[in-house]
This record gives C-alpha cells, sequence and structure tokens, in this order.
C-alpha cells in the first residue's frame, strides 16, 4: 500500500518535470543542490546575528535611561533645596508668620523685598519662570516671574494643587502644568511655543515655622519642561526611537517630540500598565516587548526617586532590525553570486535556444496587440534564425495589407462626407424659394436681395468640396448666411449673439460643424416656443484645444431627447442638409480622436447647451480654398 502511493507521487513529479520546459529543468536543478544548503547556513546566522544585536540595543538603551534618569534626579534634588532655601528664608518666615498683622503699606513693603531677594536669587537662571507664596488664608505673593503676564493657576486646579502639597506635610509635590490650568483675561491668538517654554513644572512644600513647626503657607516654583526634556534631547537612541517622562497616571511629564502632548496621557495606555506590572512584580528586568501603533517596540524604563515618574525609551523594531538586514542581504547577494558562478557554463547553452524562442513570443504577442512594427534580428544560422526570418515577412506582409484596408476606409468615408455635403434638402429649398416668392410679393425687393444673397452664400458652401477644413472666419460667415435665412423664414422668432474670440478665427475646423447646431437650436427648441427666443453662439481657445458652445433658451430636451440626438442621423423639410449632430459628433471624433467631440447639456422647458470641442491645428495644416 505504502509502495503504491509512492510509486503515485513519483509518478506525478514526473509528469510535472516533462511538463516544464528544458532550461527551467536544469535551473531548479541548479538551484536545490547550490542554494539549499547555503540557505540554511544563512537563516541560522541571521537568527544569531538577530539576537546579539538585539541583546546589545537592550542593554545600551537601560544604561540611556538610567543615566538619564540619575541626571534628572540631581536637577530634582537642585530644585527641592531651591525650594527649602525659599521657605526657611528670614524674611519669607517673617512675612509669613505676621502676614494678617501688616498694615498694608507693610504688606507692599515685605512684598517688595521678597521680590528683591528672589530675583538676586534666581534671576540667572534659564529655566524658573515663577515663584509664588500662598498664605494660610489664600493670599498670594508673587515672589519672582512676570508682573505684566501674571501665572494664575485656574481655581479647581489651584485647590487641588495647594491640597496635595498641604497632604504631604512638608515633601515636594512634583505637578505639570500648562496653559489648560492657567486662568486669561486674554486669550492668546497663537499657538504654545513648540520648544517647550511653554510647558511647566511645579514643585511646591508647604512653609513650616522654624521655631514652632506650624504651617505658615505654601511656596510654588515653576520651572520649564525643558529642563528635563534638554538632558535627553540629543540622545539618539535610533532612528524612530522616543525618550520621555510619564507620571503613575500615564501622564506625558516631559518630551522633546512635538508629536508627544505635554501633560496629555500617553496615546497607549498599555506602556504604563506594563511599567506597573513589572514594578508589582519587583522584577529586576526593566525592559520588554511592546506593541504601540500596530508596530513591536523595545521599551526600556528607569524610575525617578523622589517623584512618581518613569523616564521611558521606545526602539521600533524596524530599527533594530535594520543591520539584520542588511546582514540578510548581503547573505543573499552572496548566494546569488555563488548561485550565478554554479549555472553559468549551463545557462549560457540553454539560453542559446530559450532566449530566440521567447524574442519569437514577445514579438507574436506584439503583433497580436496591434504593433506590425516589430522586427527580429537574428544573424545565426539555425533553424532559429530561419523561423525569425520567416516571421518577419509574415509581419511585412500583413502590415500591407492593413495600409491597404485603412487607405480604402478613408477613401470611403470621405465620398459619404463628401455625399452629405452635395445633398440639399429639396424641401428646404421649396420654403425657401416660397418664402422668396411671399416677399417679393408683399414687400420691396429690397429685403429680396439680401435674402437671395444669403441663400446664394450657404449653396456655394455646400456644393464645395474641394476642401474639408476651412477658416473660424469663414464657418462663422456660412453660419451668418444660414441665420439670415432662417430670420426671414420664421419672421425674426429670434436673436443671435456672438462672442468669438479674434485668436481662433484663422484657426481650421471641419466645415459644416456649427450649421447643424444652431439648426438643432432653431428646430427643436426656439420654434416650439412661444415668444422670441435668444441664441448665444460662443467660440474660444483652451489649452490646445478650440471649443464652441450654442446655447439656447428654447423648450430645452429630455435625457431621452439628448441621446436620441445623438445616435440618430435626422432629416425632414426644414432641415438644410443630412448633415445632423450625430454626423457632426462622428466626423469630430474620426479627425481628431474620441477625446473630442460634442456633448449636450439641457433642462427640459429652460435652455439647452451643446458644446463641441476640436484640437487646435495648425493655421496652416490644410489650405483654404479661394473660391468664395
Amino acid at each position: 500500500m505504502i509502495k503504491a502511493v509512492y510509486l503515485k507521487i513519483i509518478n506525478k513529479i514526473y509528469s510535472l518535470i516533462r511538463s516544464t520546459h528544458i532550461q527551467n529543468r536544469l535551473i531548479v536543478l541548479f538551484v536545490l543542490l547550490s542554494l539549499l544548503p547555503m540557505l540554511i547556513t544563512g537563516i541560522y546566522s541571521y537568527h544569531k546575528s538577530s539576537e546579539a544585536i538585539y541583546d546589545k540595543i537592550n542593554t545600551y538603551s537601560l544604561e540611556v535611561v538610567n543615566q538619564i534618569a540619575k541626571n534628572i534626579n540631581e536637577e530634582l534634588r537642585r530644585m527641592q533645596y531651591q525650594s527649602i532655601e525659599v521657605a526657611f528664608s528670614d524674611l519669607v518666615q517673617n512675612t509669613m508668620r505676621n502676614y494678617d498683622k501688616l498694615s498694608d503699606w507693610q504688606i507692599y513693603d515685605a512684598r517688595f523685598k521678597i521680590r528683591d531677594e528672589m530675583v538676586r536669587k534666581f534671576s540667572f537662571s534659564e529655566y524658573i519662570s515663577d515663584v509664588q507664596l500662598f498664605t494660610d488664608q489664600g493670599q498670594k505673593i508673587i515672589a519672582y516671574g512676570d508682573t505684566g503676564f501674571t501665572l494664575n493657576f485656574k481655581d479647581k486646579f489651584r485647590e487641588k494643587l495647594l491640597a496635595d502639597i498641604k497632604e504631604a506635610d512638608g515633601g515636594a509635590v512634583w505637578q505639570a502644568v500648562d496653559f489648560r490650568d492657567e486662568f486669561h483675561q486674554v486669550d492668546r491668538i497663537y499657538a504654545p511655543d513648540t520648544s517647550g517654554r511653554s510647558y511647566g513644572i511645579l514643585i511646591g512644600r508647604i512653609i513650616k515655622d522654624l521655631y514652632q513647626g506650624s504651617q505658615l503657607g505654601t511656596v510654588l516654583i515653576r520651572v520649564n519642561e525643558n529642563i528635563f526634556s534638554d538632558i535627553y534631547r540629543n540622545i539618539n537612541l535610533g532612528q524612530g526611537a522616543e525618550i520621555f517622562i510619564l507620571n503613575q497616571a500615564g501622564t506625558v511629564v516631559s518630551t522633546r517630540n512635538a508629536k508627544l502632548s505635554f501633560n496629555q496621557p500617553y496615546p497607549d495606555n498599555n506602556l504604563i500598565g506594563r511599567i506597573k506590572a513589572q514594578q508589582q512584580k519587583k522584577s529586576s528586568q526593566q525592559t520588554f516587548k511592546i506593541s504601540l501603533e500596530n508596530e513591536p517596540y523595545l521599551a526600556a524604563y528607569s524610575v525617578i526617586k523622589d517623584t512618581n515618574w518613569y523616564i521611558v525609551s521606545t526602539i521600533p523594531f524596524s530599527y533594530l532590525n535594520k543591520e539584520t538586514s542588511l546582514i540578510r542581504k548581503e547573505i543573499i547577494i552572496l548566494g546569488l553570486l555563488i548561485f550565478i558562478l554554479a549555472l553559468g557554463f549551463s545557462y549560457i547553452f540553454t539560453k542559446s535556444i530559450s532566449n530566440p524562442l521567447n524574442k519569437l513570443v514577445i514579438a507574436m504577442n506584439k503583433v497580436e496587440a496591434g504593433d506590425l512594427n516589430i522586427k527580429l534580428k537574428d544573424n545565426s544560422q539555425d533553424e532559429l534564425a530561419e523561423v525569425s526570418g520567416n516571421f518577419n515577412m509574415m509581419v511585412s506582409e500583413l502590415e500591407s495589407l492593413l495600409a491597404d484596408i485603412k487607405e480604402k476606409e478613408k477613401q470611403k468615408n470621405e465620398l459619404e462626407f463628401k455625399a452629405l455635403q452635395a445633398q440639399i434638402n429639396p424641401h428646404f429649398l421649396a420654403n425657401i424659394l416660397n418664402t422668396a416668392r411671399l416677399l417679393a410679393d408683399m414687400q420691396n425687393v429690397d429685403n429680396l436681395e439680401n435674402f437671395l444673397a444669403s441663400i446664394i452664400n450657404l449653396l456655394h458652401l455646400s456644393m464645395n468640396n474641394k476642401e474639408s477644413f476651412i477658416s473660424v472666419e469663414r464657418e462663422i460667415e456660412y453660419l451668418k448666411s444660414y441665420l439670415n435665412i432662417q430670420q426671414f423664414r420664421l419672421h425674426n422668432k429670434f436673436e443671435v449673439h456672438f462672442e468669438i474670440e479674434t485668436e481662433i478665427l484663422d484657426n481650421k475646423i471641419p466645415k459644416f460643424i456649427l450649421q447643424p447646431i444652431v439648426e438643432n437650436s432653431i428646430i427643436h427648441g426656439i420654434s416650439n416656443k412661444n415668444g422670441q427666443g435668444l441664441i448665444m453662439i460662443k467660440g474660444y481657445q483652451e489649452a490646445n484645444k478650440i471649443i464652441f458652445s450654442v446655447t439656447d433658451d428654447g423648450i430645452g430636451m429630455t435625457e431621452t431627447e439628448i441621446k436620441k440626438l445623438l445616435t440618430e442621423n435626422e432629416t425632414g423639410k426644414d432641415h438644410f442638409s443630412g448633415i445632423g449632430i450625430k454626423n457632426v459628433k462622428e466626423r469630430i471624433e474620426l479627425y481628431f480622436g474620441p477625446e473630442y467631440g460634442v456633448e449636450i447639456e439641457s433642462l427640459k422647458g429652460y435652455f439647452t447647451t451643446v458644446t463641441i470641442k476640436l484640437a487646435e491645428l495648425e493655421r496652416d495644416y490644410y489650405a483654404e480654398s479661394d473660391d468664395r
């Protein structure tokens, strides 16, 4: 049973091999024999190097955050000493102890002296921005800071902060603060400084009487957040790596990255949760893997003493794997070089057969796609070269046959168009002549001369088959003759306004492009309207296009009527010729391509606009006949 299954598998593999090209068989064989051992060795080396790099960066990042934590601790300790010096100052002690007993003048004098002492103490510090004292009764003394823009905390924030400081009973309380926690009589109209100068850290502690130990008030010192971020601002842990400070609530206390919002929760709560979990376990491990924004990161943290803060670094694994990716690429390149060297001789012989066949297949596909300019060059003396020569002869004959067919089709289209030009509706002529007879009978013959001149001018264009293209100026001239006839027939039923740019008057366009459009406006739009109508004819140049638009305020058309107009030829006794809008559209597409043609926009009962888009031709592209 097992032997039968084994033989069946072998037969399937054998059939698969026999259905594969010889060159591919040889390539697969050499791949199996040369690349498999090297791939196994490369993968093993890659994993070992990845682990080594990960361990080194893990150790380095932990050393960095520990050193940053140590430096921040030094700054915190220095700030604590400064807050203690303010609280134990003789001037501050005496003022706070006797504040409720001082007169207004004594309070003013005490405030001035305290401010003078604090200015001498903190004026050379680039980070300390404000020092404020609060009595037990809530009176505020501005000891240091900008008196023109006084730092005022919102009531809710101030009350909670002072309560926390009082609860600490002499210990330092640290709190991040920004403009949202402050009260401004005038809202700022500019965004906070991205350098971090607008963000602050508050250190607060109660002021105790040196002799009795009773609480006299509270001291608050505000420092710019840069005092911490400047410590690690220029430390580079790698591309995409970040260093920041979080408190136990997961709020960002300090950051060098503008994308992290200061004094706001870190975007991923999982980070502070992992840190707290390791703290609760009292684990000595200060690094861990974590997914942030759906990307793997290596996180390292260190506890900042005397606060509830953590200095945290996050390094993306995309950076950690950068070096190993280079190693992987080098292994792949080395493998490819060995592979190419091993396949060198076999490749040369197999390619001498497969290369001409592949070229022949590609050439046949191009011919199938319509490219008849393809020619195979093969100067060899074998059978494949002979096949290539026969293929070239076949393509040449096919190209000649297609060119002959296209030429005949072109001639056929030209004859059909000229036949259309020569067709003048006899009913139309009968109506015109009948109108002329009535005019001659009812009016003076002066109008008849103008009327007949317009007829002659139109017939002159209709029967002139020498040229298919005329200038815009001549097309407008013949159009005006047609409009003049229709004005007589319809007793001034409509008005016509022309807005034709002078720059396009000499451009060549296909003959009888505008007349069928205007005829449609008169017959379908104006003639059935109550009262007098208006036709607006515009012509202008846009980019490399010549655009005409014909707008009438007639009865309009429905979508069905528009579709019918673009797909069916119109004939009737009121039409000048058999050339309708469908013919105009097809001729434009024949001459210029499918991106040009006719578009119709209409609103039933209100208006119809027909837009004609033509390619701009050189002014002497088609010679204009002089048979006017």
